[in-house]
């Protein structure tokens, strides 16, 4: 009873800090997810301690590390999915276990490590199959390092209205000012800094500093990996320029077998800034822009937390079984409902409609029976 009262209790705290950060009252989520996190950690523990038969014991580890890592305590989160693979997981929950263990690596190669990044500087990781520690397949690190220089050069031709060319380098100003510049790979995993500026001394420049071409680049790969196609759009109003920026931002983004994320980090004044693409996109998806429509739509899938933007500000995600995700929008008591779903990894289904690309307002939310449950007369 008191394991249940303590995940209950963390359930609760997690969905206030949702609302509070739907709210925009970020220091409040705050407190609420670290009381969360609390609450589920000495949840599992007791689990662990009491030998909970399965899954019981290993979805409660999960649910307190995937809480560990939105409080940004990532050792903690270790030591919780260690000791759940430890056990006798079914296997679908220990391939999400690995998975999320395979996220806390990656949040680790985005960390700086010490290295003290320019403004006008980036440090691009790259984590899969082809990575190994300090070294990668030449093809899949030089292929996103030029295709990571011709997105610098076209941000910049885009935002100073240059006429788009179909081919061919960029004017002299731009392409002797936009020169990348690398560091040497570092240890424990692919990462390099990249630094865009002048040839002279590789410093900041004058007249259209890289720090702010690096910057509004960082914001539409962002738009670009939650495929937020009416943002993009107004973000690149040119047709051409847009496909372009596309295509060549699915070239850079992970394949989903050799290179599975792909991540930069940068420095916004002491703020280190962090982009993570995590998904392939196909550039086919973005050709045309979303029409909402107010036709029903049914959907059935698992709820998760969701990352909404670098505030670090969530909502809640629907994956569904052939892989799609979606965000959902409601009001704050419905989402708060549909929240109580996560604990439970309870199968949803959903009625409501496509609000756009990725997002789905829904009126209804209901459980999915479970296989072998009694039909109540």
């Amino acid at each position: 009873m008191e394991l249940r009262y303590l995940h209950s209790e963390a359930m609760d705290m997690a969905e206030k800090a949702m609302i509070e950060r739907a709210r925009g009252n970020l220091a409040a989520a705050r407190i609420h997810l670290q009381l969360a996190f609390e609450k589920e950690q000495e949840a599992a523990r007791m689990a662990v301690d009491s030998q909970t038969p399965e899954p019981t014991r290993s979805i409660l580890l999960k649910s307190a590390a995937h809480l560990a890592i939105d409080v940004g305590d990532l050792r903690s989160a270790e030591r919780l999915i260690g000791t759940a693979l430890a056990g006798d997981a079914p296997e679908e929950l220990a391939q999400e276990l690995r998975s999320l263990f395979e996220e806390i690596g990656f949040q680790r190669h985005l960390e700086l490590r010490g290295v003290q990044l320019q403004r006008n500087d980036v440090q691009m990781v790259l984590v899969g199959a082809a990575v190994a520690p300090g070294m990668i397949a030449s093809d899949e690190f030089l292929g996103r390092v030029r295709t990571l220089r011709t997105l610098v050069h076209r941000t910049s031709e885009s935002d100073m209205r240059i006429a788009y060319r179909q081919r061919g380098e960029p004017k002299e100003e731009i392409s002797k000012q936009l020169q990348l510049f690398l560091s040497v790979p570092r240890a424990a995993s692919f990462a390099v800094s990249l630094r865009v500026a002048s040839a002279n001394n590789q410093a900041e420049f004058g007249f259209a500093q890289s720090s702010v071409v690096l910057a509004t680049l960082l914001d539409r790969l962002e738009m670009f990996e939650r495929a937020d196609l009416a943002a993009l759009h107004v973000a690149i109003p040119g047709k051409e320029y847009f496909d372009n920026f596309v295509e060549l931002a699915s070239e850079l983004g992970p394949d989903g077998k050799q290179v599975r994320m792909v991540g930069f980090t940068s420095v916004v004044g002491d703020i280190e800034r962090r982009v993570q693409m995590t998904r392939p996109h196909k550039a086919s998806a973005f050709e045309a822009p979303f029409v909402a429509s107010e036709k029903p739509l049914t959907l059935t899938g698992r709820l998760s937390y969701f990352k909404e933007d670098v505030e670090g500000n969530t909502t809640l995600r629907l994956r569904t079984s052939d892989g799609n995700e979606f965000r959902l929008k409601a009001s704050d008591e419905e989402l708060a409902k549909a929240a109580e779903y996560i604990g439970k990894k309870r199968v949803v289904t959903i009625t409501g409609r496509q609000a756009s690309q990725t997002a789905i307002e829904f009126d209804t939310i209901k459980p999915v029976p479970r296989k072998g449950a009694r039909k109540r007369h």
